[in-house]
């Protein structure tokens, strides 16, 4: 497995989802203004410094669950955001894209090719926008650094390392299968015409050398397809001709539009046996799409907030449809707790900020996993006192889960369901009578099982409880135990009189 595959990986399919939100951005006639800060806060946020400096250290590539995080997380960057559905879709897009272009590279080198495409395109959506036309051309100076040098040999290990991420992939689109690029059972129908790879000869032709390495003999055979010389080599430096239009904007070709999903098509998401693949001039993939969820929260440096609705499905009852389609693993929610909403519970919770622990607990993500969670803040404005105050209601609500059962997703893609026994302000959680599945999908039954608050990734809020009741419930309870060292004492516990 190549070390070099991730910067590749995640600049491609960054690069597909900047097309498909430009495109929907553009048919939903969202206003020029709104569109491009939803295209300039992502491709910043992509291409921030820190998060480059991380994603170009040698690293093994994440598994599809992880990479999809980090995508939710960029793609919440801006003003935008994203249902479940949605989500699920757009990251199939891109990952099936990517996966075509991948296949139809003659050669591995040409991987480097269809970077360079994408990079040539997001600049041209930031071309009036230096400051962040100089994040994407410093990152493509650097692809050019790290990826010139290489070898065959070594784009070839990468290109493995890629082939081996998507190897399960095959989501069936209607569009790919209507133009035939796709077979019944999700997989790609590679052509058997056109160019061969640069270096290369046409197929039909054997010669045999003898000792003195001269030509004594010639064979034709019949070659199963058609098959024309090769074309030149596109240019690998910062400007130039690529040649191969794999990495363009294929959005951008004008298509009769079919909204209708193919009746066995599944999420990747949901199902990684059975999954579909964009192609180019695939343009009516993306009424597949859940729609971009209309609440979009904005932070100006004027204090002002708007709100625009995009759908990406054609109607409402296949977003609702591809909701209620969602495994249940993967339905988990997403607790937003706004802390600038209440004043009364802002004011309590200030009182009682003094009794958590400043001292922060270690992060366990890996490097670019931190990175994309350090740029994914870069845009919000909060305090850190509101800051502090939404993480610590999070504690509290936490603790008010005690005696419910609920499901708590670790960092390595384990799960434990189980009674919450307690709930520190580290988030340490303890469960018992606990169901653990790791992440190689085994199950066993644990009495209990205590989770470090660093190693938790998500908690499921069980449907039965109220978030504001809880929170308000464990405020009062902390209350109590302040003032009880107070004068008098607590007033259901009054100081005895001799």
């Amino acid at each position: 497995m190549s070390m070099r595959t991730l910067p590749l990986l995640f600049i491609n399919l960054g690069g597909e989802m900047l097309y498909i939100l430009d495109q929907r951005l553009q048919a939903q006639n969202i206003p020029a203004d709104k569109a491009k800060k939803v295209m300039n806060d992502i491709i910043s946020t992509m291409f921030n410094k820190k998060f480059m400096e991380e994603l170009l250290k040698p690293q093994e590539v994440y598994t599809n669950k992880a990479l999809r995080t980090v995508f939710e997380r960029l793609a919440h960057s801006s003003i935008m955001r994203l249902n479940h559905a949605s989500m699920d879709k757009l990251y199939d897009l891109m990952i099936m894209a990517f996966k075509y272009q991948v296949l139809l590279c003659l050669r591995p080198r040409d991987l480097l090719l269809v970077s360079f495409n994408h990079l040539d395109t997001i600049k041209d959506f930031v071309r009036d926008v230096p400051s962040i036309f100089s994040q994407v051309d410093e990152t493509h100076r650097q692809l050019i650094e790290i990826y010139g040098p290489l070898s065959g040999g070594e784009f070839q290990l990468i290109r493995q390392t890629l082939l081996l991420f998507f190897q399960d992939l095959h989501i069936r689109v209607s569009i790919f299968l209507k133009d035939k690029v796709q077979n019944s059972n999700g997989r790609f129908a590679l052509p058997t015409v056109g160019p061969v790879p640069h270096g290369t000869e046409v197929p039909g032709l054997i010669r045999i050398f003898g000792p003195r390495v001269n030509e004594v003999k010639r064979t034709q055979f019949p070659a199963i397809g058609s098959y024309t010389s090769a074309l030149r080599e596109g240019s690998f430096d910062i400007f130039g001709d690529r040649v191969t239009t794999l990495g363009t904007n294929i959005y951008c070709v004008s298509r009769p539009v079919e909204t209708q999903p193919s009746a066995k098509s599944k999420s990747s998401t949901q199902h990684s046996k059975v999954n579909a693949a964009p192609n180019p001039l695939a343009k009516e993939e993306l009424n597949l799409l859940s729609r971009l969820m209309g609440h979009l929260e904005v932070q100006n440096p004027d204090h002002t907030s708007f709100r625009f609705r995009v759908n990406l499905f054609s109607t409402d009852e296949e977003e609702e449809e591809a909701l209620l389609s969602r495994p249940e693993d993967l339905a988990y929610d997403i607790l937003n707790i706004h802390a600038i909403q209440d004043q009364q519970t802002n004011e309590e919770l200030a009182r009682i900020m003094g009794e958590f622990p400043e001292e922060a607990e270690p992060s366990h993500y890996p490097s670019m996993r931190q990175a994309a969670e350090e740029i994914r803040t870069m845009e919000v404005t909060h305090s850190i006192r509101e800051r502090t105050i939404a993480e610590n209601s999070l504690v509290i609500l936490l603790q008010g889960l005690q005696g419910q059962v609920t499901t708590v997703d670790l960092r390595d893609e384990s799960t434990a369901r189980g009674r919450v026994l307690n709930v520190d302000a580290f988030m340490n959680i303890r469960l018992e009578q606990v169901l653990y599945k790791d992440r190689r999908g085994q199950i066993s039954r644990l009495a209990d099982l205590f989770i470090t608050g660093r190693n938790v990734r998500y908690v499921h809020i069980p449907d039965n409880v109220d978030i504001m009741d809880t929170i308000q419930a464990q405020l009062r309870i902390i209350g109590r135990v302040r003032n009880f060292g107070e004068k008098g004492g607590r007033k259901e516990y009054a100081k005895k009189k001799k």
